[in-house]
C-alpha cells in the first residue's frame, strides 16, 4: 500500500484493490456532491432559523467537501498518470515542476487528513454546544487537528482511529439528543453519523485486506447519503429545531 516516501518523509498510499480503481473515486466525487448539498442545505436552514449550528454545519461540510477533493485528485495522480500528458496536466505539471504521482498522491493525502479531521471536529464543536467565544478552548482543538494529521503522516491507520474517536463521541451525543427530543430528523441523524463511524472502523483495518476498503468506501458512502435526509426536511417544512 505504500508506493514510496517523498521528500520530507511524507508517505505515499493507495488502498484500493486494483479491480476497484476509479470506482472508490466516483463513489468519493458522489459524496463530494452529498457534501455539496449538505452545504447549502445547512446554510439555507441558517438563512431560515438564523440558528448559527447550521452555519458551522456548512463549515464542516465544506471541509469534508475540500477532504474528497484532494483524496480524488491523489488517488488519480496514481491511477491514471496518463492525465498529466493532457493539456491541462501538462500546464499543472509545469507549474509544480518535479512533482510526480506519489508526490502529489503524498501531499493530497495530508491535505485529505486535515481537512476530514477538522470538519468532524468542527461537527464536534456543535454538538458539544462550545461557542466560538470560548477561544482557548477551540484554539486547542484546532491544534489538536494539526497534530492529528501530523501523526497521521506517520500512519495512515491513525487517521482513521482519530476519526473513529471524534464521530464515537459525535454519535453518543446525538444519541443522546435524540433520546431528549424524540424526534425524526434527530433519528436520522444520530443513524447517520453511526454509519459513518461504522465505515471509519472498517477503514481502521484496511491495512489487512483491501476488500475491507471497499467495504469501508459503501459505507461511507451510504452515511453521508443518509444525512442529507433530516437536512431536506428542515428545508422543505419549518423545523422544530435538533438542538
Amino acid at each position: 500500500m505504500v508506493f514510496e516516501s517523498v521528500p520530507y518523509g511524507l508517505p505515499s498510499y493507495v488502498f484500493s484493490p486494483n479491480w476497484f480503481y476509479g470506482f472508490d473515486s466516483i463513489i468519493e466525487l458522489i459524496a463530494i456532491l452529498v457534501s455539496i448539498l449538505l452545504v447549502y442545505y445547512s446554510y439555507k436552514c441558517f438563512k431560515l432559523t438564523k440558528e448559527k449550528k447550521y452555519l458551522y454545519f456548512s463549515a464542516a461540510f465544506l471541509s469534508l467537501t475540500f477532504g474528497f477533493i484532494a483524496k480524488i485528485i491523489g488517488t488519480l495522480a496514481i491511477y491514471k498518470p496518463s492525465i498529466t500528458r493532457t493539456a491541462l496536466g501538462s500546464s499543472i505539471h509545469e507549474a509544480f515542476t518535479g512533482l510526480t504521482p506519489y508526490n502529489i498522491n503524498a501531499i493530497a493525502l495530508v491535505m485529505h487528513f486535515f481537512f476530514m479531521l477538522l470538519g468532524f471536529m468542527i461537527l464536534f464543536l456543535i454538538i458539544s454546544r462550545l461557542t466560538w467565544k470560548n477561544q482557548r478552548v477551540i484554539a486547542l482543538l484546532v491544534y489538536f487537528v494539526f497534530i492529528a494529521t501530523w501523526l497521521s503522516i506517520i500512519h495512515y491507520q491513525l487517521f482513521y482511529f482519530t476519526s473513529f474517536v471524534l464521530l464515537s463521541l459525535i454519535t453518543y451525543s446525538y444519541y443522546q439528543n435524540y433520546r431528549e427530543v424524540k424526534s425524526k430528523k434527530a433519528g436520522f441523524v444520530t443513524i447517520a453519523f453511526g454509519i459513518l463511524l461504522i465505515s471509519q472502523a472498517f477503514f481502521v483495518f484496511v491495512i489487512y485486506s483491501r476488500i475491507v476498503y471497499v467495504l469501508a468506501e459503501l459505507i461511507q458512502l451510504l452515511g453521508f447519503v443518509y444525512l442529507l435526509i433530516p437536512f431536506i426536511l428542515i428545508f422543505r417544512k419549518r423545523p422544530r429545531i435538533i438542538k
